[in-house]
C-alpha cells in the first residue's frame, strides 16, 4: 500500500504574481474574443500555460500547477486537429469549439481575479473539467461521445 504524505495547506500566491496572473488571463481572454481566426485564437490561448509556467519559476502553487497541465493539453489537443485538419471530419465544428474554448478560457480569467476561498475550489474544478471535456471532445473517442450526444456544450 502506497502511504501519501499529508497535505499542507494550500499556500495563495502573492498579491502581486495574482494580479499578474490575472491581467495576462484577461488579456489573452479578450484577444481570444476579438480574434476571428482559429490559429490565431489559439496562439493567445497559449498564454494560459505559459503565464502558469512563468509564474510557477517564481512561486509554487499546487492549483496553478493543475491550470498549466490542462491548458497546456488543451492547446496541445487543439493545435493538433487543426494542424491535421481533423475538424473536417470531426463532428464538432472548429467554429463551435473554439467558441466554447474561448468561453472556458473567460472563465478562468474571471476566476483568476478572485481571491481564493474554501468555495473557489469547486470553481476550478468545474473549469478544468469543462477545459478537459471539451479537449477530450476534439479527440478521436471524444468525438465519438460528443457525436453520441453524450457530450454536450
Amino acid at each position: 500500500m502506497v502511504e501519501y504524505a499529508v497535505r499542507r495547506p494550500q499556500v495563495q500566491l502573492n498579491a502581486q504574481l495574482r494580479q499578474r496572473l490575472a491581467r495576462e488571463y484577461n488579456t489573452a481572454s479578450t484577444k481570444m474574443q476579438e480574434e476571428a481566426q482559429l490559429t490565431k485564437k489559439l496562439f493567445y490561448f497559449s498564454v494560459f500555460f505559459g503565464e502558469a509556467q512563468r509564474i510557477l519559476n517564481q512561486q509554487w502553487d499546487r492549483d496553478l500547477a493543475l491550470i498549466f497541465l490542462v491548458t497546456q493539453q488543451a492547446y496541445t489537443q487543439f493545435n493538433v486537429a487543426v494542424q491535421t485538419q481533423a475538424f473536417k471530419v470531426l463532428p464538432i465544428r472548429a467554429e463551435v469549439a473554439i467558441e466554447q474554448l474561448t468561453k472556458v478560457a473567460s472563465d478562468l480569467a474571471a476566476y483568476t481575479k478572485k481571491a481564493k476561498t474554501a468555495d473557489s475550489r469547486d470553481e476550478l474544478c468545474e473549469i478544468l473539467g469543462r477545459f478537459a471535456e471539451l479537449t477530450y471532445a476534439v479527440g478521436g473517442n471524444g468525438s465519438y461521445l460528443y457525436e453520441k450526444g453524450d457530450i454536450k456544450f
